[in-house]
C-alpha cells in the first residue's frame, strides 16, 4: 500500500514557489530602477572636475566618448551639457553650447564657467565689444564667481598690464613686416591677443617677448570673412602644457589667454 502525502502539501508547493518568483521579480525591478536612477542621475561637481582631469591628462576621446553616451540619457543635465561643449572641437559649435547653458540654467554651478568660455571665445576670434559685453555680464550676474573681475576689459590692445605695453603703435608707423604668417610649432598654441593691423600684432609681440622673455610669435587666423592677426606662443604638443603656461601668464604678467589647436 502506498503512502499517500497531505492533501495541502502540493498546494503549499505552489504557493513558496509563487512567492519566491514574486520576490525574485521584484528584486529585478528594483535593481532596474536603480540602475536607471544611476544613469538619469546628474553629475556631481566631483565627477565633471575628475572628466576635466581626465582631459587634461590627455584622454580627450575617452572622455568624448562617455560624454556621448551621457548626453544622450541626460540631455538636460547642465553638468552634462558643460562637458559636451568643452569636448566640441569646433569653436563656433561649442559657444553655442556654452551660450545654451547660461540662457537654459542661469543658476547652476557651471554656468559662470560657460559664460566665461562665451568671453574667452569673443576675446580670442577678436570681437572685443561682444566680449566686453560677455564680460560685464559676467561681473553683473556672478560677482562672486572666480572668473569675474574688477580691472578694465580687454580691448584690442589684448595687455591688461601697462607694463607689458611699452609704446603705442600709431598710424605714422612706417615699419613694414611680413606679410606671411610665422612657422609655428607644436600641436597647440597660447594666444595672447588678436589685432586687425599686422603692425599691432608684430609691435605688440615684441612688447611681449621682452616682458616675458620668450619669444612670442604672430600668426594669421580667419574671423568670419576677416584675416586678424593673432599673437601667442607656441611649442606645445599638449593641450595641457599650454594651459598650465598659460595660467602662469596670467598670475605673473596679467595676461588673458586662450589655447588654440593648429
Amino acid at each position: 500500500m502506498h503512502k499517500h502525502c497531505s492533501g495541502n502539501s502540493f498546494p503549499e508547493s505552489i504557493n513558496t514557489g509563487k512567492q519566491t518568483m514574486k520576490k525574485t521579480i521584484t528584486y529585478i525591478f528594483l535593481t532596474t530602477v536603480a540602475a536607471a536612477g544611476i544613469l538619469t542621475a546628474q553629475l556631481s561637481d566631483r565627477d565633471v572636475r575628475e572628466r576635466l582631469d581626465l582631459i587634461h591628462s590627455g584622454k580627450l576621446e575617452q572622455v568624448r566618448i562617455e560624454v556621448a553616451t551621457l548626453i544622450k540619457q541626460s540631455p538636460n543635465d547642465p553638468a552634462v551639457r558643460y562637458l559636451d561643449a568643452y569636448v566640441t572641437g569646433n569653436g563656433d559649435q561649442a559657444v553655442k553650447k556654452y551660450q545654451s547653458i547660461v540662457d537654459n540654467f542661469p543658476q547652476n554651478e557651471w554656468a559662470d564657467d560657460a559664460l566665461y568660455k562665451v568671453y574667452q571665445y569673443y576675446y580670442a576670434v577678436g570681437l572685443y565689444k561682444t566680449a566686453e559685453a560677455k564680460m560685464n555680464q559676467l561681473n553683473q550676474q556672478y560677482p562672486n564667481s572666480i572668473f569675474a573681475k574688477n580691472e578694465a576689459k580687454p580691448s584690442e590692445v589684448g595687455i591688461q598690464q601697462p607694463a607689458v605695453v611699452s609704446k603705442p603703435v600709431t598710424e605714422e608707423k612706417t615699419e613694414t613686416h611680413p606679410t606671411a604668417p610665422a612657422t609655428v610649432t607644436g600641436a597647440f598654441i597660447v594666444q595672447v591677443g588678436v589685432y586687425s593691423q599686422e603692425t599691432k600684432a608684430y609691435e605688440q609681440a615684441q612688447n611681449i617677448s621682452t616682458a616675458v622673455g620668450r619669444q612670442a610669435v604672430v600668426f594669421s587666423k580667419q574671423s568670419g570673412e576677416k584675416t586678424v592677426y593673432a599673437v601667442g606662443f607656441d611649442g606645445f604638443a599638449d593641450e595641457r602644457t599650454a594651459k598650465v603656461y598659460g595660467s602662469e601668464l596670467k598670475a605673473k604678467f596679467n595676461l588673458d589667454w586662450f589655447v588654440v589647436k593648429r
